[in-house]
């Protein structure tokens, strides 16, 4: 999950910076979802200067957080807000989140609040854009004053989940999760082998990711990939499936399975849903 961009309309609304706002209410309603492993890259900075406290012996070694134990993500989202406004209809006012001193009349007839979203899914292996999508909402509250002035109307908080921007918030938060989960089903799940002792195979997958004993997955390994001559992009790559592992116990990060028949396996092989053989 990356940072949300919200340049574009202005970056404060009520003292709360936008962009940090909605990238924190995506990634709250992408995790409720239950298909996805939500891997926080906004915070990356932070994750990176804990771990090496670690790395320099500063934190004590029963707690310290290991290097290079960042999950690896398959694909990103990335959102830009283009529209982000509350609307007096019929005032003429309009109060948008690039204005530092929002002040609204009372008695307006209605109030309109419109929030529109291009959210795009990047393929983290080569950088490519998956799929583009723009989501927009429009909320409409007739008879409601329109006095909704920044003090007290942040992002998030239960004053502005009131307002009709808002209410049209949410909503196009929700249409945004819909395309990603849309998107998102076609791509292959993909984890890896971690290690493999005799005809154990330990995958860096597990409960979290929805693994339940007794799932057969494909072990493939890597032969060479495939990248374009002009860009150095990677294009993909040539596998070879080894074999089948049968999950035998699951733990909350990762899976022991065992092999249908011995093959040869290494640390960094790819673990995928069993289909036909290819």
């Amino acid at each position: 999950m990356l940072r949300v961009d919200a340049g574009a309309v202005g970056a404060q609304y009520g003292g709360a910076d936008a962009g940090n706002a909605l990238a924190a209410q995506l990634t709250t309603a992408l995790f409720q979802t239950g298909q996805f492993i939500v891997v926080e890259r906004a915070e990356l900075a932070s994750v990176l200067r804990e771990q090496e406290l670690g790395d320099r012996n500063i934190a004590t070694p029963e707690t310290a957080t290991r290097v290079g134990g960042l999950l690896g993500a398959q694909l990103l989202v990335r959102a830009s807000v283009t529209e982000f406004d509350l609307k007096n209809k019929g005032g003429g006012v309009r109060i948008g989140i690039g204005n530092a001193n929002l002040l609204g009349g009372l008695g307006v007839a209605s109030n309109v609040g419109a929030v529109a979203l291009d959210v795009r899914l990047i393929d983290a292996a080569t950088g490519a854009i998956v799929q583009s999508q723009r989501v927009e909402s429009t909320i409409e509250a007739k008879g409601m004053s329109a006095d909704v002035g920044s003090r007290g109307a942040v992002i998030g908080g239960d004053t502005f989940e009131k307002t009709p921007l808002g209410q049209a918030t949410r909503e196009a938060i929700d249409k945004a999760v819909a395309f990603i989960v849309a998107t998102a089903k076609p791509v292959p799940w993909t984890a890896k082998v971690v290690d493999v002792a005799g005809e154990q195979v330990f995958v860096n997958a597990g409960a979290g990711a929805g693994l339940r004993p007794g799932d057969v997955l494909a072990v493939s390994t890597i032969l060479r990939e495939l990248t374009d001559p002009a860009t150095g992009a990677v294009l993909g790559a040539i596998e070879n499936r080894a074999g089948d592992i049968e999950i035998v116990s699951v733990q909350q990060q990762f899976s022991v399975a065992k092999m249908a028949q011995p093959f040869a396996t290494k640390r960094g092989d790819l673990v995928r849903p069993a289909g036909p053989a290819r």
